[in-house]
Formats: structure tokens, sequence, C-alpha cells
């Protein structure tokens, strides 16, 4: 048996075993985050995994929020927000690449995006949008079971606005990089691991591909005293 990748894995296991990590039953999971949803190719996923979740969700593509709210159209677990977040509100510029989730709020390095991907077409298309932070949008949100965030690199960026909601989160999944990634400015994953140990997080879970060394992270708030505890019902 072919097994996936070791970033395909580590996804895997939120998808289906976060609930594990967190100690409790499947319908304990009430609340998943997603900044950068894209089209939201994992939530029908989740919510098989989690029937009781409710998705709040922030893309700021138009593009891709307009395919994100008719696919789900009529579902109301699900709640899509056209925003980009960061550390501030206002406007800022969005950098979108040919690659399907590839935009961010950093500009991309064509060459190195090119080489990391393999795709020879690195045009970039700019555009304004909303920007908002996590603590505003989540401020209604007493608690949050998964912070799931895929935004190329400004993961910091959205880190650094949502302090207040981090100490209400129990999970958090990120895509991470070990190298500079094609996106200036952006994050790599010690940064990342250093931001989130300061809430009590522990990374749990890190898979790359070995061409790029990019890749998923699951990060565990509180995981001594996770560990080995019975299950909350």
């Amino acid at each position: 048996m072919e097994l996936p990748p070791s970033y395909e894995a580590v996804q895997l296991e939120v998808e289906r075993r976060l609930h594990q990590y967190l100690h409790v039953t499947r319908e304990k999971i009430l609340q998943i985050v997603i900044v950068g949803a894209n089209d939201g190719g994992e939530i029908q996923r989740l919510k098989l995994s989690y029937p009781c979740c409710r998705f709040l969700c922030f893309e700021p593509s138009p593009a891709w929020y307009n395919k994100l709210t008719a696919d789900f159209a009529g579902r109301d677990f699900v709640e899509s927000r056209q925003l980009a977040l960061a550390e501030s509100s206002g406007s800022a510029t969005f950098y979108e690449l040919p690659l399907g989730g590839n935009g961010s709020l950093l500009p991309p390095d064509g060459e190195r995006w090119s080489l990391m991907t393999r795709m020879s077409d690195n045009r970039v298309t700019t555009y304004d949008v909303e920007v908002s932070t996590l603590d505003h949008e989540a401020r209604d949100l007493s608690r949050i079971d998964l912070l799931w965030m895929d935004v190329q690199g400004a993961e910091g960026h959205v880190l650094k606005g949502g302090r207040n909601t981090l100490e209400r989160t129990e999970a958090v999944f990120l895509e991470v990089s070990l190298v500079p990634s094609a996106y200036n400015g952006g994050m790599l994953f010690s940064e990342v691991d250093e931001t989130l140990s300061q809430y009590g997080f522990a990374c749990v879970g890190l898979g790359t591909d070995g061409w790029n060394f990019g890749g998923n992270a699951l990060w565990i708030k509180e995981v001594n005293r996770r560990a080995m505890a019975t299950e909350e019902r």
C-alpha cells in the first residue's frame, strides 16, 4: 500500500481524528474557523467527521468566494465572509497566481514560485481587497476548536491580529515552510512555532514536501494536560 505524502497525512489527521488529539468525542467539535478558504473543499470532509460543527470561512478572492458561497448555499452550518485577515483592518493589495489557492497579501517572487511549484506560468493578478482582523471577526465565538489557515506566507499577519482569539482556540492547522517561501516576508515554520508556543500550543504533527520543504503542521494547546486524559463527553 502506498502511503500519502506526509503533508497530506497531517491534513488527514485533522480531517479525521482531531477529536482524538483534543480528547473529546466527535460531537464536541463545534466550531472551525477557516482563513483562506478558497472553494472550501475540506468543509464537507470535516463535517462528515464532526457532524455538529459549524464553519466560519474567510476568502478575499471574488472568484473563489463566489464559488464557495454557491457550493454551500443553503447550508446553515457554513458562514462565509469576503475578507482577508491581517494585523489591522482596512484595504490591501491581494496577489493572485495561476494555481488555485495561491493568492496572498504578500507579494510573490515569481521565479521562486515557479521553481517551488514547477509551474512556468507565474503571471500575477493584483486587486484591492477588504481586510479585517481575526480578533474582530471572531469576537462572538466563545471557543474555537480549530483554526485552519492557508494564506501563503501571511500567517504571521493573521496571528498578530488574532491574539485574543488564540486564547480561546484549541488547535491550529497551518500551511508552513521550513525554508523561505515564494512570498516575500512569509514566516518560517520555526517562527510560527515560536509564536504559537507563547499561547500554550505544541506542534504535534509536521509533514513536508521533499521537493520544496513546504507542507502542513498541526498544533494542539495544553498537550501536558490532555496526554492520557480520559475523553470528555
